[in-house]
């Protein structure tokens, strides 16, 4: 998972929206139904996916996986929709069914094998139950948001492509996302050797076998940081456990000066910082 900056929604979004929120309050909060409410459909519309398809670039929010190629998206709503599991007298944020700020790109799997209706928040914090609750000034969420907090903050990841957090909020979203499932691991730990772990071994042993032939040594090290790039665009998977294991290895050659200096370009500052 990586932080995404979430851009202006689609410009018909906020009509829709706004026409769909006030159904739905007036159906909960106003005639006081006790029957769901099945006129949710903004959220699936085409131009709501296809924003979401770009500002996620084809990736599961969550996992970071490709979709496109394999299946189809889901729009997920990271506050449910129509219940909320570990509150059973919530009724779901129906007034943010159509919120742009609320809508993911992700993919199946860690949508309704893993995430669902889960929603878990501090124990001492509480739920906003309607629309008039301040939701963001009473919830203190235990997921990480990808749209608000810095996933880089939170994870560490192996060799093995297993991930790690040392936080709640970091556990919290490794469990309720399946960011820890077999085959998702199976494929980052592929990933992780194929691509980024041998790169970096190539440098180091580069570094040993060429450092009295300048020209050899920055011709093949320039080819390789030149591929790690490609693997830290925005448009590839698994970003964050690239940036995991590039910044593991230069603490662990802390002491080699040309490999820090030729890997620095590899890493950015975090711009959000952890909230909880």
């Amino acid at each position: 998972m990586i932080h995404v900056t979430r851009t202006s929604g689609p410009p018909e979004l906020d009509k829709d929206s706004r026409i769909e929120k006030a159904l739905v309050i007036k159906h909960f909060e106003i005639e006081k139904s006790n029957l769901a409410f099945k006129l949710f459909n903004v959220y699936k519309k085409t131009y709501v996916r296809e924003a979401l398809r770009d500002l996620f670039k084809k990736k599961c929010a969550y996992c970071e996986s490709f979709l496109t190629h394999i299946e189809h998206a889901h729009i997920e709503h990271w506050r449910p929709k129509g219940k909320v599991a570990e509150e059973k007298e919530h009724i779901g944020y129906y007034w943010l069914a159509a919120d742009w700020d609320n809508l993911f790109y992700t993919c199946g799997v860690c949508n309704s094998s893993f995430k669902g209706n889960k929603f878990p928040i501090d124990p001492n914090s509480r739920y906003a139950m309607n629309s008039e609750d301040d939701y963001l000034t009473l919830e203190r969420p235990l997921l990480i948001n990808p749209c608000v907090d810095n996933p880089e903050l939170f994870f560490n990841f192996t060799d093995e492509g297993t991930i790690h957090s040392k936080s709640l909020k970091g556990i919290k979203s490794i469990e309720v996302y399946g960011l820890n499932r077999e085959d998702l691991n199976l494929r980052r730990k592929v990933y992780a050797r194929h691509t980024i772990i041998n790169r970096l071994d190539d440098i180091i042993q580069d570094i040993l076998d060429f450092q009295d032939n300048p020209d050899v040594l920055f011709r093949r090290t320039k080819r390789n940081i030149k591929d790690l790039k490609c693997y830290i665009n925005e448009e590839a998977e698994y970003i964050a456990m690239t940036k995991s294991i590039i910044k593991r290895y230069r603490a662990e050659y802390k002491e080699n000066y040309f490999f820090l200096e030729v890997t620095n370009s590899l890493i950015d500052k975090p711009k959000v910082k952890e909230k909880i």
